[in-house]
């Protein structure tokens, strides 16, 4: 677990962790509310739904230590695009009520290959967007095509064979911290995502040190603020 952003004296900045979810192996799907263990009991892959237990679990931790509460007192209450407010419910946008109101915390939340990624903001109504993807998401014949811009497919032919592959896993990083950032997710075409050169004006995109956060080899996270 590695914090990469803290407050500073101007202005209020994401607060990010990596979490490795093996390390939590075993936490109990009672930590979580209903709707929650209602959504892990559907899952049949049992890796898929250990990881989905521990991310939900150490999200939770980090949003209660943030809000300066315990982790039984949030009740987990998303935002869909398209459903709208869900109290009790488990998609969408992260975010809980506590005491029965909207927490002040701006939340998104990532996982990848038995790792995830969490960026919070003790603000509500934060537009944020955190991703961690890892370099075998890239790696199919056809990505080219499906992911990138016409600019972003010359770019990448310009490397070297070799330096590919991580420049590709980093671009897809930033891409999915946009959609989520946008709150539209890949409902947007991923081409028309500009990763580079620059998002749209009053959006600040980050490419997150992996060596910082304690990431293994492989792996690329963006933040959009």
């Amino acid at each position: 677990m590695n914090e990469s952003f803290s407050n500073d004296a101007q202005r209020v900045l994401p607060t990010v962790r990596a979490f490795d979810l093996a390390t939590m192996d075993g936490v109990p799907a009672e930590s979580l509310d209903g709707a929650e263990q209602a959504r892990a009991a559907g899952m049949m892959d049992a890796k898929s739904r250990e990881h989905f237990i521990a991310g939900r679990v150490a999200q939770r931790i980090m949003a209660a230590e943030l809000l300066h509460a315990k982790p039984q007192e949030l009740l987990a209450a998303y935002l869909c695009p398209d459903c709208g407010p869900q109290p009790r419910s488990s998609h969408g946008r992260p975010g809980y009520l506590l005491h029965g109101v909207p927490a002040a915390l701006s939340i998104s939340f990532s996982r990848s290959h038995g790792w995830a990624l969490a960026a919070m903001v003790p603000t509500a109504g934060l537009r944020i967007g955190i991703d961690l993807e890892h370099r075998a998401a890239v790696g199919f014949a056809g990505f080219d095509d499906v992911a990138l811009s016409a600019a972003e497919k010359l770019s990448v032919l310009r490397l070297a064979p070799d330096a590919q592959d991580a420049w590709r896993v980093a671009v897809w990083a930033r891409k999915e911290a946009l959609a989520k950032h946008s709150g539209l997710g890949l409902r947007t075409d991923p081409r028309e995502i500009p990763a580079y050169p620059e998002p749209a004006k009053g959006v600040e995109l980050w490419d997150l040190d992996r060596e910082v956060l304690g990431l293994p080899a492989g792996f690329a996270a963006a933040l959009a603020f």
